[in-house]
């Protein structure tokens, strides 16, 4: 069974992959392009009908134009001002950092 927070944090998390597409300035099917893949795919991540791996998702993160990292922090921040614990914990960082 699902825990609610973690329902309510992905739905950050696609809010956030969706902004990240938009804001470089590409739809869908140039997205699609760019990852050699179908527009399908890119439409069922953003909706979560899909799951997005961590490798898909640096690739998708390096084809909008930034990186892994910066788009975990965007979503952290993203988290945190929907009063949600954090996934950096409270300093900013990763467990073991």
């Amino acid at each position: 069974m699902k825990s609610s927070i973690h329902t309510e944090k992905y739905a950050l998390f696609l809010e956030e992959l969706k902004d990240l597409r938009a804001q470089a300035g590409l739809s869908q099917t140039e997205l699609a392009a760019r990852l050699d893949v179908g527009q399908d795919l890119i439409s069922r991540s953003e909706a979560g009908s899909r799951r997005v791996d961590v490798f898909e998702l640096a690739l998708w993160a390096h084809a909008c134009g930034t990186t892994l990292e910066a788009f975990v922090q965007r979503l952290d921040d993203r988290i945190r001002s929907n009063q949600l614990p954090g996934l950096l914990g409270e300093e900013g960082q990763g467990a073991g950092h």
